[in-house]
């Protein structure tokens, strides 16, 4: 786990020359890994808090700690197989596409933030619960903590919904497009792959590129 975002993060710079051998060796390893935690404590109530429902009993404290633990490690490692997957899905991607695949791996980064922040709700709500501490106390901490966590999640909710509002927005991100006779006016040969230009794009600066070419350019 530790070296896994790492290599993400070098297999993300490398584009084209990812190696898929390795992203599909990281998701298998994580694959099996996931699947064997939640087979071998199938019986420790670690399955209700991923779908949001508390435990049936009231866990003790540490037994909550391990519940929650677990699930977070859990859900980072079924992330970075979905952010793998994301990898080898956009492996020769250029221009817009390269754009994508950042605006796909924000999207799932916050997406997980989100639910990572609401993973440990069900789990304390059911701890809160226990009435050996009197009605009154178990009342006052449960609303406490919910209070407390409805204000840490609002800020992920907006990033996550600023991620998807970029991942639908398909204005152009540079500039604008540019007409048929800018594009002549300008030699109609983009200064960046030396070819004519293929949906050429007029920044602020008044220059004019293909789009993939200067979006791949600002990219990197």
């Amino acid at each position: 786990m530790f070296k896994s975002n790492d290599i993400l993060k070098k297999q993300t710079a490398l584009k084209g020359e990812r190696k898929i051998a390795m992203l599909v060796g990281i998701t298998i390893i994580f694959m099996v890994h996931v699947f064997g935690v939640y087979w071998w404590y199938r019986n420790d109530y670690l399955l209700r808090p991923l779908f949001m429902v508390p435990p049936k009993d009231i866990p003790p404290f540490w037994h909550a700690i391990f519940i929650i633990m677990v699930n977070d490690t859990m859900v980072r490692q079924a992330a970075m197989t979905v952010k793998c997957m994301l990898l080898m899905y956009y492996k020769n991607s250029r221009g817009r596409n390269y754009r994508r695949q950042g605006q796909m791996l924000t999207l799932v980064e916050y997406l997980l933030l989100l639910y990572r922040a609401l993973l440990p709700t069900p789990v304390w709500y059911r701890f809160f619960l226990n009435k050996e501490y009197g009605s009154l106390f178990s009342s006052l901490t449960t609303g406490l903590y919910l209070t407390f966590k409805l204000t840490s999640v609002v800020e992920k909710v907006q990033s996550f919904l600023s991620a998807v509002k970029a991942l639908s927005r398909k204005d152009v991100h540079y500039g604008s497009y540019a007409t048929a006779e800018q594009a002549v006016a300008a030699g109609d040969m983009c200064a960046i792959c030396q070819e004519k230009m293929h949906v050429p794009v007029l920044l602020r600066c008044k220059h004019i590129f293909c789009e993939d070419c200067v979006s791949e350019w600002f990219e990197r």
